[in-house]
């Protein structure tokens, strides 16, 4: 089964979806949703951290500023101190 979101296509599995250009944005902000797997360690751990308000941001969920650059940069800047036990 496949379902479309906007400009990408998205078959149910992750790793298989098919971006078509101009996509770059659902691309990089898949990129750090898997980043928030990988450090979390469980897909269902890390989708409850994204959409939990998170001190260091300000109290924004990490979803809400993924749409945004600067976002990205903020939430793997997030990541990476809880990987290396800063936060």
């Amino acid at each position: 089964m496949s379902t479309e979101f906007g400009s990408a296509q998205f078959s149910g599995d992750p790793q298989a979806a098919s971006f078509t250009p101009g996509s770059e944005l659902i691309e990089t902000e898949a990129a750090v949703i898997r980043r928030a797997v990988e450090v979390i360690g469980s897909e269902s751990e890390a989708m409850r951290w994204l959409g939990t308000p998170v001190r260091t941001l300000g109290y924004a969920t990490p979803i809400s500023l993924l749409h945004e650059a600067k976002g990205r940069e903020e939430v793997l800047a997030v990541l990476g101190r809880l990987e290396h036990g800063v936060l």
